[in-house]
């Protein structure tokens, strides 16, 4: 009986972990429908992400996503290929792709205050520093 049930517990669990609902959110300084459409293309495509979060301004992209348990570790692979992606579909834009955790906090945080020009280009200088430094 209760090996039953810890199968059962096991199996729902796992199907959960496993649904193809990435939950995509966009922040546009201009709000270019295009561009966040195109965008929101590529990620969906992507099977290994489970959530990501995009915030483009004044020629620059960063793409914060948060890769599936099942695929942790190929974490720099996704990384990369989600980069040739976007810079392919984005040439003119300074193009950051990473699956940081702390990138993905930073860019929730700067999204919920809904910042002015002055104070988004000095947060996404720091995240992209932040995403240059090693741990």
């Amino acid at each position: 009986m209760t090996k039953r049930v810890w199968v059962v517990i096991g199996i729902t669990l796992l199907l959960s972990a496993c649904s193809n609902n990435p939950s995509t959110d966009f922040f546009h300084a201009q709000n270019d429908a295009k561009e966040i459409e195109t965008l929101e293309k590529i990620l969906e495509k992507e099977e290994s992400t489970s959530e990501s979060l995009s915030v483009f301004f004044d020629h620059q992209l960063v793409v914060a996503v948060q890769v599936q348990p099942l695929s942790k570790f190929q974490k720099s692979k996704i990384e990369k290929r989600l980069q040739k992606k976007v810079e392919k579909e984005f040439p003119n834009h300074e193009v950051l792709v990473s699956s940081d955790l702390k990138i993905m906090w930073e860019l929730k945080d700067l999204v919920k205050k809904d910042p002015n020009d002055k104070a988004l280009k000095k947060t996404l200088k720091d995240i992209q520093a932040l995403a240059k430094e090693e741990t």
